[in-house]
């Protein structure tokens, strides 16, 4: 996904000791892209081959500044936190912040949960991790759950708060990122 780019370096006497660290970095820094500032992405270091340590990816978040920008009084805020089985055999846990235009009742709230519940789960069975993070950083999945949720009720604003892997896939066909040892 991120064609072996060089995340990081880190100073160690033995490598194995790095396998299962983790590596966080800023998306921006990532690709290359100013306007991604607020994605961070993790990753876990899963083996380790001369200099390099190879990652896989362990999860994903927003920057907490984001998301308090967009609530205001007298908007609802909806959080949903959904699990999903991949393709690709992997699991993982959404956790989706969407702000609707006025404070509603709580079976709108309902639904809407329910509308966004049933995106990700019917979406997220038939992609893969890597094509969840592509949608995820291009903003395509957020604005299908603004379009899917605006059905219910008028949607203002949805953001991807969090993805936590809870199970990840094989490690055959994993796409690598590396890390200098």
């Amino acid at each position: 996904m991120f064609r072996e780019s060089l995340l990081a370096e880190t100073p160690c006497i033995n490598p194995k000791t790095l396998i299962g660290r983790t590596v966080s970095i800023n998306l921006a820094e990532l690709i290359n892209q100013e306007s991604k500032y607020y994605m961070n992405m993790k990753f876990k270091i899963d083996r380790v081959e001369g200099k390099n340590a190879y990652t896989r990816f362990n999860g994903y978040h927003t920057a907490k500044d984001r998301l308090f920008r967009v609530v205001r009084k007298k908007l609802q805020k909806v959080r949903t936190m959904d699990t999903i089985n991949t393709k690709d055999n992997w699991k993982i846990q959404i956790t989706m912040t969407t702000i609707l235009n006025r404070n509603t009742d709580a079976k709108v709230q309902k639904k809407v949960r329910k509308s966004i519940e049933d995106f990700l789960k019917k979406n997220g069975e038939k992609s893969t991790v890597d094509d969840i993070i592509r949608s995820v950083i291009s903003g395509s999945i957020q604005k299908n759950i603004k379009k899917f949720g605006s059905k219910i009720y008028p949607v203002r604003f949805t953001e991807v708060e969090k993805i936590e892997v809870i199970k990840p896939g094989p490690l055959e066909g994993v796409e690598k990122s590396s890390h200098s040892v």
